[in-house]
């Protein structure tokens, strides 16, 4: 297993792609099956966060290669540092399926039971 460098942690923004950048509306049709478009607002807002100096990467389950594919397709490679089905080190991490965990809140644990409990029932 390889490590992964953390220099550029304050400067990288580790962004999920399905759901986040790909739509993803049919959930998931195979690994290597990026079905859908971007989402709205993503081309904006890559754009922002890269003028504001920001090393971006995607981070996925998905396997590199249909990730890179679709991204030429889409004309977004310009944008992205690295594609990546590792975590890498970053400032930020932007994912569909995040659970915002406090760790100065003695009780974020018991919060992240109870919202995972919650959005268990509402399925």
């Amino acid at each position: 297993m390889r490590e992964v460098k953390t220099a550029f942690k304050e400067s990288t923004i580790a962004i999920d792609f399905d759901g986040v950048i790909h739509q993803y509306s049919k959930g998931f049709q195979g690994l290597t099956n990026a079905y859908d478009p971007p989402m709205p607002g993503v081309l904006g807002a890559l754009k922002k966060l890269k003028d504001s100096g920001y090393r971006l990467i995607i981070i996925s389950s998905r396997p590199v290669k249909p990730i890179h594919q679709w991204l030429e397709k889409y004309n977004m490679s310009e944008y992205f540092d690295d594609v990546s089905n590792t975590k890498h080190p970053a400032k930020y991490y932007i994912d569909d399926h995040a659970i915002r965990f406090d760790k100065k809140d003695s009780s974020a644990w018991e919060k992240t039971i109870k919202f995972i409990e919650e959005d268990t029932k509402n399925e």
